[in-house]
């Protein structure tokens, strides 16, 4: 796939070898991407932790079986096994209720835990916003793109035309930013929102890109 995505880069989508950057804050960059892996991470495991069954749910769950089963036999048997057949299926209700119970602790527990991440997530998008409020991660530099086509008209461009074009075609066919990326961008000079990338959206990506990771991780060892 990375080998077919290269000859289409450089074939049908032949992008410049030099990016002229005017911004770049490769260890900021480096920072929020390590810290977005580890964010999600340390989400994960705690969503994990406490929606996935405890060990006295599975306990209780096998022994439902069992129970369940042993009745069934005894239930076979017939009037002789009546005593028996009681006392396995008053066994079963009473087994069925302390499931039940343990099952909505877990869903409680998986609501207060589903309510306790956004708000995380919105305290972490906030420190990160103020800590780099007005501060573009990358940049482009319009004055240094030289454009063939655009030099032979005589239609004038601004630096800053050119700088969001070159970004645009950088990123093609990922050229549209929804709410979320503008959001990221508050903050920073008008004139470079065009081509430019925030800290928000940086972290974002680190926190999609790790997610996706773990994500196929855990369905291939479930397999």
């Amino acid at each position: 796939i990375d080998i077919a995505y290269r000859i289409c880069t450089m074939t049908l989508l032949p992008h410049p070898s030099i990016i002229p950057y005017a911004i770049v804050h490769s260890a900021d960059i480096a920072l929020l991407l390590a810290f977005g892996f580890v964010y999600e991470l340390a989400i994960r495991l705690y969503r994990h932790k406490n929606e996935s069954r405890t060990s006295r749910e599975r306990k209780v769950n096998i022994h439902l079986a069992t129970l369940r089963y042993e009745a069934a036999k005894k239930r076979a048997l017939g009037p002789s096994a009546f005593v028996e057949t009681s006392k396995l299926e008053r066994a079963v209700l009473a087994t069925e209720k302390e499931l039940e119970k343990l099952k909505s602790g877990r869903e409680e527990r998986s609501a207060r835990t589903a309510k306790l991440i956004k708000k995380c997530n919105l305290a972490t998008n906030a420190i990160v916003m103020l800590m780099y409020y007005g501060v573009a991660m990358l940049a482009i530099d319009g004055s240094r793109i030289i454009d063939e086509n655009i030099a032979s008209n005589d239609e004038i461009i601004s630096d800053v035309e050119r700088a969001s074009s070159f970004w645009k075609g950088l990123f093609f066919p990922l050229t549209y930013h929804g709410m979320g990326y503008k959001i990221s961008q508050y903050g920073i000079e008008s004139g470079m929102r065009a081509s430019c990338v925030g800290a928000l959206a940086v972290f974002w990506a680190a926190r999609t890109t790790s997610g996706e990771i773990f994500e196929c991780a855990i369905n291939w060892c479930s397999r």
